[in-house]
């Protein structure tokens, strides 16, 4: 397994190469996320998933970028592109939305219906706490 700081390396690389500014605040983020645990994870019979997806743009007073955490029993990846295409779209991750970020994520799939939509909520709270910008998490 590869370790954190590879990890990073790799997701700062792919994110300098579909945006022209670094996200400053990337590492707090992950961080965040890492010490959120889901109690159903991989359990028989669990198919929820949160995901977590990277805005830019989202607040022209402070022009950069934003978090938005969802939930779905789909896989992210299918998630997010239904978002893209219109479809019971959050008009931020449709206008906004640039990749998912499944470091932050990952860890946390599958899990209980119940317990994607406490983490939903949690995530969000807690990536807002930490001074994120962070959409989402209904």
């Amino acid at each position: 397994m590869r370790n954190q700081e590879d990890r990073f390396a790799e997701l700062s690389q792919r994110l300098n190469e579909i945006t022209d500014d670094p996200v400053a605040w990337y590492k707090k983020a992950e961080k965040v996320c890492k010490g959120i645990s889901a109690k159903t994870h991989k359990k028989p019979g669990v198919q929820s998933r949160v995901y977590i997806a990277l805005l830019r743009g989202v607040n022209k007073k402070q022009p950069g970028y934003a978090l938005y955490v969802g939930k779905t029993a789909r896989k992210p990846e299918v998630r997010f592109q239904q978002h893209k295409d219109g479809y019971k779209a959050s008009r931020y991750v449709k206008k906004y939305g640039v990749c998912l970020l499944p470091e932050l994520f990952d860890h946390l799939n599958p899990m209980s219906s119940a317990e994607a939509v406490a983490l939903e909520v949690s995530i969000a709270e807690a990536l807002k706490k930490a001074g994120i910008p962070t959409y989402g998490g209904h």
